[in-house]
């Protein structure tokens, strides 16, 4: 039978086209009031997003509508899997999400001795969050930079308010939910990359790594939520 009347098969989209919008959507976000960009903000809002999307990766939680309260730790089984390929030493991340930041920070000029032990991160999150009174604020994830380089705006809500044109970007270019930290973590790299002059290496490193670890751990906030903490 000719197949001559069939629609053409929908091409593979780029992960680095893709990656580049997020980029140029995340910075015009952090621009959006001044037109000035504060580093660390920008660095925390898209470490949020690849956080968000890792959550959704897994499957194990609706990240639009869920029974957990909005800041709350959500452990998963396969979270760590996703982040790092369920090991704590760099030379087997791969295409995990921490394997490939660190390989595009490598390629972007970012030194190995300025990235920390994924032992490190994960630990630091943990006793973090074990902290009680002494651990992060409300939306906020534990970080192990000076007070200067914290983030001033929550992650919870940066995840939560670029949400919707996150997902229109994967949408728009067909990038299956499975591989949307991949791309993230492929923007997240850039984005390092294009910061690298304003910012110490191994704070930037930190901040990125830490809050990806972090969100990817927190329930996200959603539409009911917000809906009955301003009501």
């Amino acid at each position: 039978m000719s197949n001559r009347h069939q629609a053409p098969a929908t091409p593979p989209y780029d992960r680095a086209t893709v990656a580049d919008a997020l980029v140029a959507l995340f910075e015009a976000r952090a621009a959006a009031g001044d037109g000035r960009i504060r580093v660390e903000d920008l660095l925390s809002a898209a470490s949020a997003a690849c956080g968000e999307a890792c959550i959704a990766a897994a499957g194990e939680l609706d990240v639009e509508r869920h029974a957990f309260t909005p800041g709350a730790v959500v452990m998963s089984d396969r979270i760590n899997g996703i982040l790092a390929a369920d090991t704590t030493d760099w030379s087997g991340g791969g295409e995990s999400v921490f394997g490939i930041i660190r390989a595009g920070a490598l390629a972007h000029g970012y030194a190995a001795r300025e990235f920390p032990a994924l032992e490190d991160v994960f630990r630091g999150f943990a006793a973090g969050v074990a902290a009680k009174e002494a651990g992060p604020a409300w939306g906020f994830v534990p970080l192990s930079v000076p007070p200067g380089n914290q983030p001033r705006i929550q992650p919870l809500r940066d995840a939560y308010e670029v949400r919707p044109a996150v997902r229109a970007l994967f949408a728009g270019h067909g990038v299956p939910v499975a591989e949307w930290p991949g791309v993230c973590a492929l923007a997240l790299a850039s984005e390092l990359g294009r910061v690298a002059g304003a910012i110490d290496h191994g704070i930037a490193v930190r901040l990125v790594l830490e809050t990806v670890n972090g969100m990817a751990k927190t329930a996200p906030m959603t539409d009911q939520a917000m809906r009955s903490a301003t009501t």
